[in-house]
């Protein structure tokens, strides 16, 4: 009897626990959005991408050196699949960032709960959607469309475009993190994968003509934004997301970030000074109305 009160128990404890890094991860990373607008007016975003993987690896290293295991190419292929997931979904997201604001960036951000779930629902056993997931979508993707069409196509359009192509690629990531299930060290895990992630993006650099960061360039300023990127968002975020995933799945981890727009735009008002107009609002609106609705139906 005292063994099931103790199991029962554990299991309440790791619930609690996903949750809570799910909502430091969430903060953590809407954060960034501000942070990458700031470093973006110096840096191009291949070199803070640069920057934050080979910081993140050496750190990850420095805190598990000891640790190595021999693996088959199929476990290899794992940490390279992920690796690149990882890769393309920064490519996107900074150079999405780039051509548009942070609070639309914030906004499509709504919608990542909608493809984790839907990418959940395909790929794993025990994390299935309901009707009402789809309907809830369809009124989300309407909310993006306001946001992201109603000054007409333009330059923000690509950038906006761009951010819901890496949304896509984070559910894919989350749905990773899910099926391999690493028996390894989250240290070890996070140094494998932003190892690969790092091949990747120098490989993306030389073939595409991008330019290496100038390490003489750096400002007190870009050294603080670069560490936060760094320590913050990408190492402890990371870490945490993963742990988050682990204890409570994709979609109940991934649904805490139907707040990123919320968090996003009121942290662009205050230190980016965008306007909050009507045409945000609308498409807010609409976001948080669809995942009322998916989430007010599945309780039912």
């Amino acid at each position: 009897m005292k063994g099931n009160v103790f199991k029962v128990q554990k299991i309440k404890d790791k619930i609690l626990m996903g949750n809570i890094y799910a909502v430091i991860t969430l903060f953590a990373w809407d954060f960034t959005y501000i942070v990458g607008k700031f470093l973006l007016e110096e840096l191009e975003p291949v070199q803070i991408l640069l920057f934050r993987f080979v910081l993140v690896v050496a750190l990850s290293a420095l805190l598990n050196i000891k640790e190595y295991h021999k693996k088959s190419f199929r476990e290899e292929s794992k940490f390279i699949i992920t690796g690149f997931l990882i890769f393309l979904y920064f490519i996107m997201e900074n150079s999405g960032l780039k051509l548009t604001n942070a609070s639309n960036i914030g906004f499509i951000l709504g919608t990542l709960p909608f493809f984790s779930s839907i990418t959940a629902h395909f790929f794993t056993k025990d994390e299935k959607i309901e009707k009402s997931l789809i309907v809830g979508f369809l009124i989300s993707m309407c909310g993006v469309a306001v946001i992201s069409f109603s000054n007409g196509i333009s330059v923000r359009i690509k950038g906006d475009l761009l951010m819901l192509a890496a949304v896509i690629v984070w559910s894919f990531y989350s749905l990773a993190l899910k099926k391999y299930k690493f028996r390894y060290s989250t240290y070890y895990v996070t140094k494998k994968t932003f190892g690969y992630a790092s091949v990747f993006l120098i490989i993306y650099i030389l073939a595409a003509g991008e330019k290496f960061p100038d390490l003489h360039s750096i400002t007190p300023g870009l050294f603080w934004g670069i560490a936060y990127l760094v320590i913050v968002a990408s190492f402890l975020g990371f870490i945490f997301w993963g742990k988050a995933i682990k204890y409570i799945g994709i979609v109940k981890t991934s649904n805490y970030l139907f707040f990123s727009p919320v968090n996003v735009m009121i942290f662009s008002y205050i230190f980016l000074r965008e306007e909050i107009g009507i045409r945000k609002i609308i498409g807010e609106s609409l976001i948080l109305l669809g995942s009322f609705i998916m989430k007010k139906k599945k309780k039912k």
